[in-house]
């Protein structure tokens, strides 16, 4: 879900930042599945299928945990703060092992303990990008290797529904992204159309600033679809991360055209591409 500003004009170098984030993170997603399905051949294991329902229930549940949260009084802030915390380190810790582990063994821990403590020392714009793509890329392309693409597939026309009631309907999305940017903890990537913004504290992203954020999960189903299907070769993952960009390409106009600018559902366009990607594969 893109947030900003009303007074702030986005120029397309802005895209291209976000294009260029979003894109290393389905690189380096679809490079962890292939690493993993490597491992998972050598070890004569088989990644447990998950199904659609099982999925859902789980996102589901998390929602509502995540949403239950948010809606403690602000007495409470320091208690929110701390729980969206230890949630922000948590994966970034597992998706950074899943990253990184196939190659760096038993100094992926020590570099993600490195790079957690800078975090909390000094939480800036570029680092919480890295531990979002990270994340993101570790626990999508190991996640994706246990989904069929169908199913995947099923879950974006599910979730592009639901990412539009949530967005403008029930409103709790934003109501959500708020209380996250209230605590400082950014569940997504965070965006400008300056370099120099990248080094700037999280303290300074604010909503109606000069920052646009995509939220995770707008970046973790397409990558989610293209590890899905890396069993198939490695053609047909970077077919769908090139049609998935068009659809980010098409959110990010939206967001950009509207003379007052107001967060939008990113993933309905990302996830209709995503999927006639996916369709390309099939012919």
């Amino acid at each position: 879900m893109p947030e900003s500003g009303e007074k702030i004009f986005f120029p397309w170098k802005t895209f291209a930042f976000e294009a260029f984030l979003f894109s290393l993170t389905l690189i380096l997603g679809i490079i962890t599945a292939i690493n993993w399905q490597e491992l998972f051949k050598f070890q004569k294991i088989q990644p447990q299928p998950i199904s659609f329902w099982r999925f859902l229930f789980y996102f589901l549940f998390g929602t509502l945990l995540i949403f239950s949260i948010s809606l403690l009084s602000k007495k409470f802030q320091n208690q929110k703060r701390a729980i969206f915390k230890i949630f922000f380190i948590l994966s970034s810790v597992f998706g950074t092992l899943y990253l990184f582990f196939p190659f760096l063994n038993i100094f992926s821990l020590i570099l993600i303990i490195f790079l957690v403590y800078v975090w909390l020392k000094k939480p800036t714009v570029f680092l919480n990008n890295l531990l979002i793509i990270f994340g993101l890329a570790g626990f999508g392309g190991i996640l994706g290797l246990s989904f069929q693409p169908l199913v995947i597939v099923f879950l974006l026309l599910v979730f592009s529904i639901y990412d539009f009631i949530a967005v403008y309907k029930t409103k709790h999305m934003v109501k959500m992204a708020r209380e996250m940017l209230e605590a400082k903890i950014i569940f997504g990537l965070i965006v400008s159309q300056n370099v120099s913004d990248f080094k700037a504290d999280l303290k300074e992203v604010e909503p109606g600033g000069r920052f646009l954020i995509l939220g995770g999960g707008d970046v973790a189903f397409p990558l989610l679809l293209s590890a899905s299907l890396v069993p198939s070769g490695i053609f047909n993952p970077l077919i769908v991360a090139a049609f998935s960009l068009i659809g980010l390409f098409l959110s990010f106009y939206v967001f950009a055209s509207q003379k007052v600018r107001q967060p939008i559902p990113a993933l309905p366009p990302i996830a209709l591409f995503s999927i006639i990607g996916y369709l390309v594969t099939r012919f």
